[in-house]
């Protein structure tokens, strides 16, 4: 069946009463694995109907297969944490209490298996203060169905306002990265995790090269590497866990234009990326492998 077909064949089911979760897995069947741009593989395609724009994606450490993923925005919208697969299939659904987050943009996870949502989104440059929210990972066959919040950080920024979709963990510190337009290059600030009474000042660590607008951001579980995603395609730096040596070198870059991914999340075949209009991606070139780093040394982007 041609994809076209297979689009026909889901209209009809639709106007039916079949439903549109049959068509979505058809186009996923349809399309699994093809390379869609050099270094770029389409994997598969979000099913549950109730993920309309995913924005933040983490892969958990001690759940193999389990990608935790959650809805662009937030002030008074149900604040869901959905389990998936890395071809899309539904695994679990948590629902996020005793917070509310105004604009939830992306994810993080520590060493010690605990998640972190970040309430970080901008877009009008109005919110002086953003948030970050840590809560322990849930065993997405246990069935859990509310999550609280154990810590949380009030940051404020140290300049101007900016829009930010970005977030990673490392060690001590939080991370995010600036969401900027016009050319401007993304910039890294951190925030320290022992912080825990009032209002944190963001500290600036990174000026990047990056000029394209970032919408997400992983660190490989060792540390190594940092990968930004963006309009533009999949960037990433080799920082053996120092974030200022962003600021320092040239990242390697797999073009790929897309105006609607969102987020990322480091496997070790490559950079899994998922777009607020469902698909999920996979960047494969050597540099996205996080357990051979070996690779991103001396690589130029392209």
């Amino acid at each position: 069946m041609t994809l076209c077909q297979t689009k026909t064949v889901c209209l009809l089911a639709g106007l039916l009463g079949g439903g549109w979760l049959g068509c979505e897995v058809g186009l996923r069947g349809a399309e699994a694995g093809k390379e869609i741009a050099p270094g770029v593989r389409r994997v598969g395609t979000i099913e549950n109907p109730k993920i309309s724009e995913s924005s933040g994606l983490v892969a958990s450490r001690q759940y193999p297969g389990v990608f935790w993923t959650h809805n662009d925005g937030g002030g008074g919208k149900k604040q869901s944490l959905y389990a998936i697969t890395r071809e899309g299939r539904s695994i679990s659904e948590c629902l996020v209490v005793g917070i509310l987050l105004w604009d939830w943009e992306d994810l993080a996870i520590d060493e010690q298996n605990r998640l972190y949502l970040g309430d970080v989104g901008n877009n009008e440059g109005k919110r002086r203060e953003i948030a970050v929210h840590q809560v322990q990972e849930p065993d997405p066959k246990a069935g859990v169905l509310f999550l609280q919040a154990q810590r949380s950080w009030t940051l404020r920024y140290p300049g101007a306002h900016f829009d930010c979709e970005s977030l990673f963990i490392w060690r001590d510190y939080g991370y995010v990265v600036s969401k900027v337009l016009k050319d401007a290059r993304a910039q890294i600030f951190r925030f320290p995790l022992s912080a825990s009474t009032g209002p944190v000042v963001l500290e600036l660590v990174a000026t990047t090269k990056v000029e394209s607008p970032v919408t997400g951001a992983d660190l490989s579980p060792d540390g190594r590497l940092l990968a930004l995603v963006a309009k533009s395609g999949a960037f990433v730096y080799r920082v053996e866990g120092d974030m200022a040596r962003a600021g320092k070198g040239k990242p390697y870059q797999t073009k790929f234009r897309h105006e609607h991914i969102e987020s990322c999340a480091f496997m070790p075949e490559g950079l899994l990326a998922t777009a607020e209009s469902r698909e999920i991606y996979l960047f494969t070139d050597g540099p996205f492998h996080w357990k051979k780093t070996e690779q991103a040394d001396g690589e130029p982007a392209r």
